[in-house]
Parts: C-alpha cells; sequence; structure tokens
C-alpha cells in the first residue's frame, strides 16, 4: 500500500476512528494490529522478516537489561559492605558482558541486512573477477526477498540495542509495545530513523482526540503529496529521460536540466513521503523527528548533509562519528600526528577519519552498487578538506575582505554548494560509473536548445499527440515552474523563520479554505496518478 494513495488515506482514515474509539490503554494495540496489516500488503515472507527481528532484538535487549538489574541488586544486598573498589571490579565485568552481547547482536542484524540487500553485489563482482583472469567459473546470483523497510528498521532496533547497552536506556518488557516501535506504519516505508526513547514512548501514550493535530496533521499529508504527485512524478519524467540510458554524445543543457530536474525529484520525493509519513503520525499524537530543513539552502556540504535526512545524519552522529573520533586506533594515530606535525595536524586525524567512514557506510546504505560508494567517498572528501583546510578559507576570507553575514557571499556559498551537489547526483544517477565524467564535462560545455524536447512527455503534452505544440510544451514548462516556484517560496519563508500551518490558520476561514482547496485542486490538475501508475515507487523505500 503506498503511502502516496487514495487506499492509504482510507486506510488511515478508519484506523483513526478505531484509534480514537476504543479505551485509551488500547490505542498500541490498534496501532500494533494497523502496522502488521500495512506491512502485510507487502508480502507474507516480509512479516516473518520484520517479525523474526524484532522478537531477537527484543530478547537482545531483555537479556542486557537483567545482567545489569542483576549487578543493582548485587550491589543494592551487599549495602554499606559493597567497597568503591568491588563496585567499580563489578561493573567492569558486567560493562564486559553487556558489551560483548551488544557487538554480536548488532553484528548479527547487519549480517541479515547485508545479507539480502548486498550478497549479489558480492557475487557480481566475484564473477567480474573471473571474467578479468578469463576463469572458466561463475557464481549464479540468488533471488533474495528485501523486505519493505529493513534497513530502516534495522538501524532503528541496532540504535536501540546501543542506548540499552550504554545503560541509557531501560530495555521495554512489554514484547507487543516494542513491535509497535520496529513496525509502526507510517515510517516503516521510509523512515524518518527513530530512536526508542524519543517515539516509543510517545507510542506508548494514551492520545486524547485534539483537532489540532487533525487539522495540521492532514495539512502535511496535503503538502506531502503535492510534492510527490505533482513536483517529483513531473520532473522524474525528465531526469529519466536524461539519465535513463548511455548515449554517444551529451548536451551539456540537457544533463544540466537533467540534474537540476533530479534534484527536485529526489527531495520532493522523499520529503513527500515524510511529510505524509509524520502527518499521518501527528493526527495519532505522535511527533516523528523532522528530516528535512530546507536542503536547497545549505551553504556547504556538511550544512547540506545537516539539512538532508537529518535522522539518518543523527543516527550515524551517535553511534558511528563520535565512536570513530574517540576509537583507540584513531586516537593512536591522532597522538602520533601531534607528535611528529603539531596539535593542528593531530586535530585533524579524527576529524577526517570520522566523515570517511560515515559517509562511506551512507553510500553503502543507499545501495551497495560502486556509484553509491564513490558518491559516498565524494561527499566525505569534500567534507573533511573542508575541516582540514578551514584555517585557509579563514585566511582567504580576511585577507579578501569578505563580509561573511552579507547575502551576496551566501547566494555565493549555496551557488557553490549547490553545483558541487549536482556532481553528486550524476555519480549516482549516471547510467554507468563510465558516463559519469561525460556527462559531468558535457554540464558545463556543449548548450544549446535540445533541452525542451526532454518536456514531450510531461503534464499537457502526453495528452495527445496532436498537443505536442511548441505552445503546449510551453504552458506546460510554465505550469511546472509555477509549481517548483511555489514550493521554493514555502521553503523561503520557513528559511525565514515563518511557520506556515500556523500563519494559515490565523487567516479567515474563507482564505484557509481556499488555500486549501487550491492545493487539492493542483494535485487532481497536475499530479501522476491513476492507472498504469505505481505509487509505491518511492526512491527511499528501495533503500
Amino acid at each position: 500500500m503506498a503511502l502516496s494513495s487514495l487506499s492509504f488515506l482510507l486506510f488511515l482514515s478508519l484506523i483513526l476512528i478505531i484509534y480514537y474509539v476504543v479505551p485509551k490503554k488500547f490505542q498500541w494495540a490498534v496501532l500494533l494490529i494497523a502496522s502488521y496489516a500495512f506491512y502485510l500488503f507487502s508480502g507474507i515472507d516480509n512479516v516473518i522478516f520484520i517479525v523474526s527481528s524484532t522478537v531477537f532484538t527484543f530478547l537482545s535487549g531483555l537479556w542486557m537489561q537483567k545482567i545489569r538489574d542483576k549487578m543493582k541488586n548485587e550491589i543494592a544486598l551487599m549495602g554499606e559492605k559493597a567497597t568503591k573498589e568491588y563496585k567499580r571490579e563489578i561493573k567492569k565485568t558486567v560493562s564486559k558482558k553487556i558489551h560483548t552481547i551488544q557487538v554480536i547482536t548488532v553484528l548479527v542484524s547487519l549480517f541479515v541486512l547485508a545479507y539480502v540487500k548486498y550478497l549479489n553485489f558480492f557475487i557480481d563482482n566475484i564473477n567480474n573477477l573471473f571474467n578479468l583472469f578469463s576463469w572458466d567459473a561463475s557464481v549464479p546470483l540468488i533471488n533474495v526477498i528485501v523486505p519493505l523497510g529493513i534497513s530502516y528498521y534495522t538501524f532503528n532496533s541496532i540504535g536501540y540495542l546501543v542506548d540499552i547497552g550504554r545503560g541509557r536506556l531501560q530495555a521495554e518488557r512489554h514484547l507487543g509495545k516494542f513491535a509497535l516501535f520496529v513496525s509502526f506504519f507510517p515510517s516503516i516505508v521510509q523512515g524518518p530513523l527513530m530512536r526508542y526513547g524519543d517515539v516509543g514512548t510517545q507510542l506508548k501514550e494514551h492520545h486524547s482526540f485534539d483537532l489540532k493535530n487533525i487539522k495540521y496533521g492532514a495539512q502535511l499529508i496535503l503538502w506531502g503529496f503535492f510534492k510527490k504527485l505533482v513536483i517529483a512524478e513531473n520532473v522524474a519524467v525528465i531526469s529519466n529521460a536524461v539519465f535513463s540510458t548511455s548515449l554517444p554524445e551529451y548536451s551539456g543543457s540537457n544533463v544540466l536540466v537533467g540534474v537540476i530536474a533530479y534534484s527536485f525529484q529526489i527531495y520532493c520525493d522523499f520529503s513527500g513521503g515524510t511529510d505524509i509519513t509524520r502527518g499521518a503520525a501527528q493526527m495519532m499524537g505522535i511527533t516523528l523527528p523532522v528530516n528535512f530543513e530546507r536542503p536547497f539552502f545549505a551553504t556547504s556540504m556538511g550544512n547540506f548533509w545537516q539539512r538532508w535526512h537529518m535522522s539518518l545524519g543523527a543516527w550515524m552522529r551517535e553511534y558511528v562519528f563520535y565512536p570513530v573520533m574517540l576509537c583507540k586506533p584513531v586516537t593512536k594515530i591522532s597522538k602520533t600526528f601531534r607528535k611528529k606535525y603539531g596539535a593542528y595536524a593531530g586535530k585533524i586525524v579524527p576529524s577526517v577519519a570520522a566523515p570517511l567512514v560515515v559517509f562511506f557506510l551512507i553510500g553503502i546504505w543507499h545501495g551497495l552498487t560502486w556509484q553509491y560508494i564513490i558518491n559516498g567517498l565524494y561527499n566525505a572528501l569534500l567534507i573533511s578538506s573542508s575541516v582540514a583546510l578551514a584555517p585557509v578559507f579563514k585566511k582567504m576570507i580576511e585577507l579578501f575582505r569578505i563580509k561573511e553575514e552579507s547575502f551576496g557571499f551566501r547566494i555565493f556559498q549555496i551557488a557553490r554548494t549547490t553545483l558541487l551537489l549536482f556532481i553528486s547526483r550524476i555519480i549516482v544517477k549516471a547510467p554507468s560509473i563510465n558516463d559519469v565524467l561525460p556527462m559531468i564535462k558535457a554540464m558545463f560545455t556543449n548548450f544549446d536548445l535540445s533541452f525542451i524536447s526532454l518536456f514531450d512527455n510531461l503534464i499537457v503534452a502526453e495528452q495527445s499527440t496532436e498537443t505536442r505544440t511548441l505552445i503546449a510544451k510551453i504552458i506546460t514548462i510554465v505550469m511546472l515552474t509555477a509549481m517548483i516556484a511555489l514550493l521554493m517560496t514555502v521553503d523561503v519563508l520557513q528559511e525565514k523563520g515563518i511557520k506556515i500551518r500556523e500563519t494559515i490558520a490565523k487567516k479567515n476561514i474563507f482564505i484557509r479554505w481556499a488555500i486549501f482547496y487550491s492545493l487539492i485542486f493542483i494535485i487532481i490538475l497536475c499530479g501522476v496518478y491513476g492507472p498504469g501508475y505505481n505509487a509505491s515507487d518511492f526512491i527511499y523505500g528501495n533503500f
């Protein structure tokens, strides 16, 4: 069941009615049943995976909690007899046990994720190696089921286990309530990633009917539909036309328009789906993490990743970035560099090592292909070099007397970041690795008006071959440009700190409903849906 479908809206409406009618103590049970019913639409085999993962994580968490509770009880029973040395030793022993369990359970979870998502990548590369050396051998590909949302619920589960291992979280003792956290149906398709301490506790709480939550949640869902069906699906026609096949020669204008289209496609597809998810949760009184904060206004690649897929960034920062920075090998290398090359060199080592690991993992999280791996390393290189060269940039700014707070300098930063981001998008979206450099080169050369043909299959032009005229194309381009302008206007207002839903709520009823009906009318008129349309194809749903 796709989030951007009428069936999802009907399903959500039914669940909301039941959710607020039943006694509050059963609300969590309604959501659990709804989540598994929703998940069943993806196939019974997928349900087996998520149930197994849930039970394994639940029991592992209880095991660690039991060991920690036993230690606390022993210390309490001894009372004043428990010396500081005894407490220190028993805590050290218990910490080692818990750490061992934590490592094993996390590795098991990662192994299952790697098996279903990446097995055939390794097989492909093994076969390529055989071909390289002309060996008469090959390993057959394996038909592996990739369960819906496995990356999301696996990372949520790993975060839960690590938080228990660190003593920051008490293990959930109710299997059903923990199962709801893992399978919560609005977020299972494409996130956002959640921490149990933030969302798991909300799912267990009693929620009263709140008209404000219903209205604001519905508005967020409507905006998500606009992003997904009107913008993402329409610009996808353009990006697919450019990036679907290898071409002997690339028109620079085609590549530039194609990468701009893909940038809007992936943003509106992913953030639109997240808006639907967060809106559905808000209607239930549950607040999910914000996943996007206007990434087109990023002033650096580091700033971009603070605005894009924020829940993944927060997860990586908490469970990968800081542990890598503080791990013994990195600390040892840092000390060595400090002795040989000075304090600044010692500081740079962890600041470079951690992003390399993080963005390599982000790359393969999106998909284990060489293009995703290269893109991850590309982002790591940009962010690491920006950290390493920060003093140089600062001196250049002082030398040229640049006012960092000026509007012109910020526009320069945004333009620079956008260009670097376009290269990143081409690395991922190009038909093959061999096409990446020619497409990047073409983007800066060979401009013409051939990109106009990319609009042939858009909104107006697809209705009839007779309307495929220059006038129809111009109308289509103007219409799509207007929709993107509306999107960017909202982003600009939010960037200035204006809260859109709260602002609309203050308007009189005629203005409010004029806005809502206009948006609904635009979705019906310009959205891509209906027979032959697969609404389930959210880009990040495949990650």
